[in-house]
C-alpha cells in the first residue's frame, strides 16, 4: 500500500518588510510599525495580502501584530471604540484580499488574525528577549491582551495567529483569554534564540508542551527564527509526538538573534529538510516576500509524498 500523502499548508511571509519594499518607511522604535498602515494606507495592505495569496499562500496573517488600543489612540487621536474598530479593520482588509485572490486562483484562502506579544507593541525589539515578562504577572499579561483579542475574535477570522511569543508565561496568558471564546481556533508560535530555546530561555519542547493542550490550539511551532535553527527546533518538538501540525515560519536569514547581519537565505532550498523533520504548515516571516512564498510552494509541490491544500481541503 502506498504511503499516505502528507498535506502541507503554505503560510504567507512578513508584512512589514514587504510593505517597505512597496515604498513604506518604518523606523525602529516607531509606534505601531506596519499596523499603522491599516489606518493610513489600507489599499496597500489589501494589495500585499492578495500578492501573498496569489503567490501560493493558503493563509495570510493580518497586520495587527503590533496593533494595540493605546497605540492607535495615541498615534491617531482615536477613542477606545475607534481603536478597537481599527483592529478589526485589519482582519476585514485581509478578508477582502482573500476574496479577490480566490477569483484569480480558484483556491480557497484563510485569514489568521495576528496576536503579537506585548513586547511587539513597545517597538523596541522586546519580543526578541521577553524580559518584560519578568516584571509582569500572568494576570497582568492576560488583562492587557484581552481587549485586542476580543476585538479580533469578533471580527471572525478563520483563526488567530498567536505569534512571535518569546516567553511561555505570555502564551499561557493569551490562551487563558482564548478559553472565554469557545470555538475559536488558534495557532501558537514562539520566537527562539537558538535551536533549542525560546527567546526568553525556556526549552522549546517545554514551551510547546505548555500550550498544545489548550482548547482551541490547532497548530504549534516557531516563527521569526533564523533558518539555521529550524531543523533542530523541529527535532525537539517532534519528541513530543504531537497530534497537531508543526508550524515553521523562519525569517529570511538577514539577521541573527542578536541583530547581526547575515546573508539572505533561499528558504525554498530548505523546505524538503523541514518537511522530513515534521513541519506541515510552512511559511516565512521578516524578509520573506511573495516571490519567496511562490518559490517555496513550487518546491513543496515537487516533493514526493506531499500534497498541497486544495480548494476542497480544510485546515481543521
Amino acid at each position: 500500500m502506498a504511503d499516505k500523502q502528507k498535506q502541507i499548508v503554505v503560510l504567507d511571509g512578513g508584512t512589514g518588510i514587504a510593505l517597505m519594499d512597496m515604498g513604506h518607511t518604518f523606523i525602529t522604535g516607531q509606534p505601531l510599525w506596519s499596523a499603522a498602515v491599516v489606518y493610513t494606507h489600507p489599499q496597500d495592505l489589501i494589495k500585499l495580502h492578495e500578492q501573498f495569496y496569489v503567490a501560493g499562500a493558503d493563509v495570510a496573517v493580518t497586520a495587527t501584530y503590533q496593533a494595540s488600543v493605546e497605540g492607535y489612540k495615541t498615534k491617531f487621536d482615536l477613542s477606545d471604540a475607534e481603536a478597537l474598530r481599527l483592529i478589526q479593520r485589519g482582519v476585514e482588509l485581509a478578508k477582502t484580499a482573500r476574496d479577490q485572490a480566490e477569483e484569480k486562483t480558484g483556491r480557497h484562502g484563510y485569514v489568521a488574525a495576528s496576536v503579537g506579544p506585548y513586547g511587539a507593541t513597545l517597538c523596541d525589539m522586546s519580543e526578541y528577549h521577553g524580559r518584560y515578562a519578568d516584571t509582569m504577572t500572568r494576570e497582568e499579561l492576560r488583562q492587557w491582551h484581552l481587549p485586542r483579542l476580543k476585538a479580533l475574535v469578533e471580527s471572525q477570522p478563520d483563526l488567530l495567529a498567536i505569534e512571535t511569543i518569546p516567553v511561555v508565561k505570555e502564551a499561557e496568558a493569551i490562551l487563558d483569554n482564548l478559553q472565554d471564546f469557545p470555538g475559536t481556533k488558534a495557532w501558537v508560535t514562539f520566537q527562539c534564540k537558538d535551536g533549542s530555546n525560546t527567546a526568553h530561555g525556556e526549552s522549546i519542547k517545554d514551551a510547546v508542551a505548555a500550550v498544545v493542550n489548550y482548547d482551541g490550539v490547532v497548530a504549534v511551532g516557531v516563527n521569526c527564527v533564523h533558518p539555521d535553527f529550524v531543523t533542530s527546533l523541529l527535532q525537539n518538538m517532534a519528541e513530543l509526538s504531537l497530534s497537531v501540525p508543526l508550524i515553521v515560519e523562519p525569517n529570511g536569514g538577514m539577521f541573527d538573534h542578536d541583530g547581526r547581519p547575515t546573508p539572505k537565505e533561499k528558504l525554498s532550498e530548505h523546505v524538503e529538510e523541514w518537511v522530513k523533520a515534521g513541519a506541515t504548515w510552512i511559511g516565512g516571516c521578516c524578509y520573506v516576500n511573495p516571490p519567496d512564498i511562490a518559490d517555496m510552494r513550487a518546491a513543496l509541490a515537487r516533493l514526493p509524498g506531499v500534497t498541497l491544500l486544495q480548494k476542497e481541503s480544510r485546515l481543521f
